[in-house]
């Protein structure tokens, strides 16, 4: 079903995010990695490329708790990811907040942010912005 919302925004002109992550059990039982492959083969739809899509990791178990994955996780995550994805931009979302969001921003292997609930609060929003700025060392 996600392969062909993406297919279908794809075949409309827009970008999808695609959105990928694993349970908190899963992560528990260690099988973040096996569960991220599973879900991006299954959705990644025929002709997904750099300059069309957008690949999000979002550990369901960080969605609307506070809690983020630990920096080196991030990294680890988004490195395999970015095996198999190739160019395509990697975001980390999940609990991204004005005091996390440099230092997840300046990992290696993550293109940006997705920002949910921080973004509805505009000087928290705001501050991530700058703190992208600052990663990039603009």
């Amino acid at each position: 079903m996600v392969r062909a919302k993406a297919a279908a925004a794809l075949a409309a002109g827009l970008m999808p995010i695609l959105c990928i992550g694993e349970t908190e059990e899963q992560w528990t039982a260690g099988q973040t990695l096996e569960v991220l492959d599973r879900q991006l083969e299954d959705s990644l739809p025929e002709g997904a490329a750099a300059d069309n899509l957008i690949v999000a990791y979002e550990p369901v178990w960080a969605i609307g708790t506070g809690r983020t994955a630990a920096a080196d996780d991030i990294q680890r995550t988004h490195a395999h990811l970015r095996r198999r994805a190739g160019d395509i931009a990697l975001l980390y979302g999940g609990s991204v907040k004005s005091g996390n969001a440099r230092e997840i921003m300046s990992l290696a292997e993550v293109d940006g942010v997705l920002v949910g609930g921080a973004s509805l609060d505009a000087a928290e929003f705001w501050a991530i912005y700058r703190a992208g700025q600052a990663a990039a060392g603009a």
